[in-house]
């Protein structure tokens, strides 16, 4: 009897030990209470290769990834550190999606401390996907600093709206018409009398947008060139047919002129004459 409640105590013991213990060749019978790795205090969890520490999980939750990371700003609560160039990998069998941190001037493509974006693999497209159940300009891009920001609204018609000025160095805008109809023999050039009238009683130029359509439904980069191609174009064959107007009054002076001057020597020929008789 005393032989098997000392076995009884053995068995019991060691269960016990097991159960506290972790193996690694795998568990079972675990409860996330009891059984866990970690620590039971507020020192953070720290794993080691070749005794340096490559990982820590803090006790507020903040991971850490990497060797020597000097604690950053204390924003993040999953944090990639490396001091010469880190980057941030996910990637599948079609190539790699990488959040970069440029050390150097020509790392990664760009200058030391830009952030860079690449895609490697099969395409190199990034694509911002913002699925909103099609709320129409319910949804946009920003971008700001502390004391300015702007953004891209998108709407579903296909229509993004900018709220800021561009600069840019060339803009190139695709057309689908432009104004050479003006050129076209069946074009009907309106006389300047009648441009003079539609002034005076709409307020601007014919097929131009008034003022109240512009500030109301802002304009199309593409069709206003076209237009104010139209303009120039019409005022190209005024000023040819002017041109021609003032070419064909020199020829009349120039006529006028010979013949004021045939004239004035008949005049003298006439007075002469008269002189003589006396």
């Amino acid at each position: 009897m005393m032989k098997q409640k000392l076995l009884s105590l053995v068995l019991l013991a060691s269960s016990f030990t097991f159960a506290q213990s972790w193996n690694l060749t795998g568990n079972s019978g675990i409860s996330s209470s009891n059984n866990f790795l970690g620590t039971t205090d507020a020192q953070p969890l720290v794993l080691k290769t070749n005794n340096t520490e490559v990982m820590s999980i803090l006790s507020n939750g903040t991971v850490k990834v990497g060797t020597g990371d000097p604690g950053g700003s204390g924003e993040a609560f999953f944090r990639v550190y490396k001091a010469e160039n880190p980057n941030l990998e996910v990637a599948s069998s079609l190539g790699s999606f990488q959040i970069t941190k440029s050390t150097c001037d020509g790392c990664w493509g760009g200058m030391t401390g830009d952030t860079v974006l690449r895609n490697k693999g099969k395409t190199h497209n990034i694509i911002l996907s913002m699925p909103n159940n099609n709320n129409d300009g319910q949804y946009y891009v920003g971008v700001q600093d502390h004391a300015n920001g702007t953004w891209v609204k998108f709407f579903n018609n296909a229509i993004a709206r900018f709220d800021g000025k561009i600069y840019a160095k060339e803009v190139q805008v695709k057309a689908n018409v432009w104004a050479d109809y003006v050129f076209k023999k069946d074009y009907k050039l309106n006389s300047l009398e009648e441009v003079e009238k539609y002034i005076q009683k709409n307020g601007h130029l014919p097929n131009i947008p008034s003022e109240e359509d512009v500030l109301k439904n802002g304009l199309n980069i593409a069709q206003m060139n076209a237009k104010l191609m139209e303009k120039i174009e019409e005022l190209t064959l005024y000023s040819i047919e002017q041109n021609k107007q003032i070419k064909s009054l020199q020829e009349e002076n120039k006529t006028l002129k010979t013949q004021s001057e045939d004239i004035k020597e008949l005049k003298e020929q006439v007075r002469q004459i008269l002189s003589t008789k006396k």
